[in-house]
């Protein structure tokens, strides 16, 4: 069993003690909250941006559309709405990204629905 010194009196105490029976101060350094892992890529984030863009942008398309198109705007909607929601649920760099790409996913994939019931 060690000695350390008081954060706040510097006096010798115990090196379990959470205070100081001296001054009061607290010993322990409180843990901070859980922050986001800043060390992680952001490709997932990326991606759903990606492919939310390009889901937009195929909306922008005049011609006529058969099964196979709201087929492949519907699964790259799904794809981008599902990359976004993993991204930011991992809390993992480029939420802005990520939160961008579930926007124009969600809203892509709510048009093919659309579509594909008429």
């Amino acid at each position: 069993m060690g000695m350390v010194f008081c954060r706040g009196c510097a006096k010798q105490i115990h090196e379990s003690a959470l205070t100081c029976p001296g001054c009061g101060a607290a010993q322990a350094v409180v843990a901070l909250a859980a922050q986001p892992d800043s060390r992680g890529s952001p490709w997932v984030a990326i991606v759903s941006l990606v492919l939310g863009i390009a889901s937009a942008l195929m909306l922008f398309d005049d011609s006529e559309w058969g099964h196979e198109e709201i087929l492949g705007l519907g699964i790259f909607s799904f794809a981008g709405l599902v990359s976004g929601i993993i991204s930011i649920n991992k809390k993992k760099p480029g939420n802005g990204m990520a939160i961008t790409g579930v926007v124009l996913s969600a809203i892509a994939l709510m048009v093919s629905l659309g579509l594909s019931l008429d």
